[in-house]
């Protein structure tokens, strides 16, 4: 069933000039390399099948530069951030979810490397943005990935209930010259494929706030990936286990210092949560659309199913809530772009929220198309497999809730 989004172009929320021609390319590849890969990937028997594709698109965005979007102009990016990176990801998750994980997920493994470069006057960014850029110019673009949740502490770092501390494993010893990182870590996105990735360790499992800091290991330092996971959505984007024995990190390599690394994760939390929402925004989208073909294709009691009053009434109410998460995504997106350190309360309703509408969008998709919905053909099921995850990662939804109300009160 051929679909063509008017909800990709003619977006609800005016955006810049830069933003609709960022749009336009990053649809243009999609369409090229991630749609047709897209239903192959998600039902692929072998894992081997999966990482080989997915390496495939993410060496296929070097023709648009993709990756480099986050990298500042001077260091040979296209200076984009938070706002043109929630297009792109929406883009993106319109054709696919895995494959707007997987490239969200190198930015999300960049942000603490930003970060640290917008403490340290750009001296981090020299370091590691410039030769990120660089390479993907060349058509070999760096992956990354960020690594922090642990088999004993995922959403609960953000909410601890009866002051109780989340039991930390992965522990950086301080040598010669740099750390020894030893641990384990969880549901790691792009782990499989990644060429480099944000770590963070304690130096005192008993004061696991007070002393987390970052690193960057490399996959020449010896990181090992324990287990591919086969995931229920996002089959596309290669997420492992990664365990760490023993390797060295060298003292240039630390992002953040013992003491400060909790402050990069709600900072780096805080400024990727937005395109986190607009992922669940392009999934909403696609299964509106699939909807919408359906229902005029579609004949049922003598006239199209379209020109049922119910019908109608269930598409208005999908489009109601892709109208809402559009502005709440892309307000909330331009906001973070302006201020520093970022707030935690707007971008965790926003990604709360384009979680929770990818959800009832894409199930109320697959309820008007009835028995044909439930078929892996006609694609809304795996939309919907899609979807679920949105409410999942980057915090759990009911976490991002309960943060977003304890910084408006001050709790």
């Amino acid at each position: 069933m051929a679909i063509k989004s008017n909800l990709l172009e003619n977006t609800f929320y005016q955006h810049d000039k830069e933003a609709i021609l960022l749009r336009r390319s990053v649809r243009e590849f999609s369409e090229k390399y991630v749609e047709p890969m897209a239903m192959k990937l998600d039902q692929a028997k072998s894992k081997e099948e999966v990482l080989s594709g997915m390496k495939k698109i993410i060496e296929a965005s070097s023709e648009i530069r993709l990756l480099s979007l986050i990298v500042p102009e001077h260091l040979g990016g296209m200076g984009g951030l938070i706002y043109m990176g929630s297009n792109a990801l929406e883009v993106l998750a319109y054709y696919d979810g895995g494959a707007a994980t997987t490239i969200g997920a190198t930015w999300l493994g960049l942000l603490p490397v930003y970060i640290g470069g917008t403490l340290d006057g750009g001296a981090t960014w020299e370091k590691w943005l410039r030769p990120f850029a660089e390479a993907d110019e060349v058509g070999k673009p760096q992956v990354w990935s960020f690594a922090i949740t642990e088999p004993t502490a995922g959403s609960d770092y953000e909410r601890i209930e009866g002051r109780a501390l989340p039991e930390m494993t992965t522990v950086a010893t301080q040598v010669e010259g740099g750390y020894r990182i030893s641990g384990r870590k969880v549901f790691i996105s792009n782990s499989p494929i990644a060429s480099h990735m944000t770590v963070f360790a304690v130096t005192d499992k008993g004061r696991p706030y007070e002393t987390m800091m970052c690193a960057i290991a490399t996959k020449d330092m010896g990181f090992k990936i324990e287990q591919v996971y086969d995931k229920m959505g996002h089959r596309s984007a290669p997420t492992g286990e990664v365990v760490f024995d023993d390797i060295y990190v060298p003292e240039e390599n630390v992002i953040c210092r013992p003491g400060l690394g909790w402050n990069f994760v709600k900072m780096t939390l805080a400024m990727s949560r937005a395109p986190v929402g607009a992922i669940g925004l392009g999934i909403a989208k696609r299964a509106f659309d699939k909807a919408v073909a359906y229902s005029l294709e579609r004949n049922q009691g003598g006239k199209r199913l379209i020109d049922h009053q119910l019908i109608k009434y269930k598409l208005a109410t999908m489009l109601e809530k892709i109208l809402v998460s559009e502005y709440s995504i892309y307000g909330v997106s331009k906001k973070v772009d302006g201020s520093f350190p970022p707030s935690e309360l707007e971008p965790s309703l926003a990604k709360s929220f384009g979680g929770d509408i990818a959800v009832k969008v894409s199930l109320e998709a697959i309820q008007i198309m009835g028995g044909y919905g439930y078929m892996k053909e006609m694609e809304v099921e795996k939309i919907a497999r899609d979807a679920k995850l949105i409410q999942i990662y980057e915090g759990t939804n009911e976490v991002n809730r309960l943060t977003a109300i304890e910084n408006l009160l001050g709790l």
